[in-house]
């Protein structure tokens, strides 16, 4: 079934905003709902501009929110914090009246918290989605009264919660090999490959630091593409973000490097084609991005941002790493020569590519999607739980 916007009543409300990651798996569960038959949906999101745009393109309604997040010590900043969640709490109780829905998917961050909590008040059904090893506070606090809390990894520290494996879009669960609607073979690479400008001859190296951009990680892939600049064989194609967008021109305007073939972009509007593309990708250690990566089954280096919540993307990336198909490189270790060895060593060795490409693979969940959409039909009492 086509997904289609709501702005009346809505069969469910999807709660996320702030970054890629609470964006995306909720757009994926939105796609698997409408499949289900259930494609009247409603977004609340934050008021970042992206967050709409993304949502919109999908073709659903979304309704930004007040929102930010509290200062782990004590702050005046958590005053204005408190209010602006007063303040979600109450434009959710409005997107709650107004769309009736029989049931809540909150994503985590304080966008869903706000929207969780007058569901609470509205009693309105909710289900948790946790896209980290380590749950966040908003999730936590969701999770008291939530009627499933879904997972992307083991042992994560939520009540009744369930592994489902982490919802990615439904271009890149496609690229994985078991998908019954493959998309992995060698023509939808190529045809990746030439929408990119990538020659088939060479090994692309994706770099993600998230929506956001790491100013960090796009240091040191500066300072490795300055050691592999006579690496005819590669193509570095480097997404900067937010963080270093003034820096970053069109895709067109490449190559600085001799030998190496450099791409800088401020945004991937096609990371489909992008994980397509690609034989290795390095990127944070968010939730999203290592379930992007593993769903296509592609090798990955991972950089966990030093000092995220509870150390979470340091959870997350050993996890990946504990199954074989990623290596970890601690902040404190990055630079330019460290990630430049990585990158060799592993494009230099073929049988470990594959080996790290084959672990990715069995890592992913690509039915995650539809699993937390039983999850939410079970909520609403539609049906049984998975």
């Amino acid at each position: 079934m086509t997904a289609t916007g709501c702005r009346g009543p809505a069969w469910a409300v999807i709660a996320g905003g702030g970054t890629g990651g609470h964006i995306y798996p909720g757009l994926a569960v939105a796609e698997a709902l409408a499949d289900a038959g259930r494609a009247e949906l409603h977004f609340v999101v934050s008021r970042r501009r992206l967050d709409s745009e993304v949502v919109a393109a999908a073709g659903f309604a979304a309704t930004g929110i007040c929102a930010r997040g509290f200062q782990r010590r004590i702050a005046a900043a958590n005053l204005r914090a408190a209010c602006a969640l007063a303040c979600g709490v109450w434009q959710c109780w409005g997107v709650l009246a107004r769309t009736s829905p029989k049931v809540v998917l909150a994503q985590g961050g304080y966008v869903s918290a706000a929207c969780a909590i007058a569901a609470r008040l509205r009693g309105v059904p909710v289900v948790v989605l946790e896209a980290n090893a380590v749950a966040g506070a908003a999730n936590r606090l969701s999770a008291r009264w939530a009627k499933a809390c879904a997972t992307a990894f083991d042992g994560t520290a939520l009540a009744g919660a369930v592994r489902t494996g982490l919802p990615v879009r439904a271009a890149i669960a496609r690229m994985h090999p078991d998908s019954p609607q493959g998309t992995a073979g060698g023509e939808a690479r190529s045809a990746a490959r030439a929408a990119l400008g990538v020659a088939e001859s060479r090994r692309l190296v994706l770099v993600t630091g998230g929506s956001q951009g790491s100013r960090r990680l796009n240091a040191a892939v500066d300072g490795a593409c300055a050691l592999l600049e006579d690496r005819s064989e590669v193509t570095v194609r480097h997404l900067v973000g937010q963080a270093g967008a003034n820096q970053a021109p069109s895709p067109e305007a490449q190559d600085p490097h001799r030998g190496l073939h450099y791409q800088r972009l401020a945004y991937e509007h096609d990371m489909p084609a992008a994980l397509a593309a690609s034989d290795l990708v390095v990127s944070r250690a968010g939730g999203s991005a290592l379930a992007e990566s593993a769903a296509a089954g592609r090798a990955a280096v991972v950089v966990p941002m030093a000092g995220a919540s509870a150390d979470h993307q340091v959870a997350n990336a050993a996890a990946l790493a504990a199954a074989g198909a990623a290596v970890v490189i601690p902040e404190s270790e990055l630079d330019g020569q460290r990630l430049a060895t990585e990158i060799t060593d592993i494009l230099g060795d073929p049988a470990r590519l594959e080996a790290m490409q084959a672990a990715a693979a069995r890592f992913a969940q690509p039915d995650a999607a539809g699993r937390v959409a039983a999850l939410l039909i079970a909520a609403a009492g539609e049906g049984s739980p998975p």
